[in-house]
């Protein structure tokens, strides 16, 4: 059934879309992830994906990405998010919708239309250890505002476990 499996692939894709928004994003930017995908970077305008190819969102996600202000907590990696639900899981998914994600003491926001996860009980946060300064310290993340995961720790290479990746439980 290698068919079957490269359609539902497809179709998880498919439904699986970003859309982002940032306090450091500039009004009227259109990030992309990826060419399936286009996504409004405009803070004060709601947000619509708009889909290539069949299979629609049936659930949007807000995320919120609380970076510590520790000296040099800020990284210029590539940040995933992995989510955990009680009905399925998704990702990594890339978050990104401008140029300077992630800087120290800001919060950086996303919406993920995704298929219904059910209850969210963990997620899976990374980064590649890629650019100048990948080291990283996460303080925390909460979806749709009130599923919290504290993680108040560095990921990076040369830091506490040297790990560039946390899987946090729901608080």
């Amino acid at each position: 059934m290698r068919i079957g499996r490269v359609v539902a692939g497809t179709m998880a894709l498919a439904a699986t879309t970003i859309m982002a928004t940032s306090e450091s994003a500039a009004a009227g930017v259109t990030p992309r992830v990826g060419s399936d995908h286009a996504y409004s970077g405009r803070q004060d305008t709601p947000s619509v994906p708009l889909h290539k190819g069949s299979g629609v969102a049936q659930h949007q996600y807000r995320i919120a990405v609380f970076t510590g202000g520790e000296e040099g907590a800020g990284t210029d990696a590539n940040v995933y998010i992995t989510i955990y639900g009680t009905r399925r899981s998704a990702g990594p998914i890339r978050l990104d919708n401008s140029a300077n994600n992630f800087e120290t003491g800001k919060t950086d926001h996303f919406t993920l239309g995704l298929s219904d996860l059910g209850r969210l009980k963990s997620i899976k946060i990374r980064h590649d250890n890629s650019g100048k300064k990948p080291g990283w310290f996460l303080n925390k993340v909460t979806i749709d505002g009130n599923a919290n995961f504290s993680a108040f720790r560095w990921l990076a290479k040369d830091e506490d476990d040297h790990r560039t990746w946390v899987k946090l439980r729901r608080d």
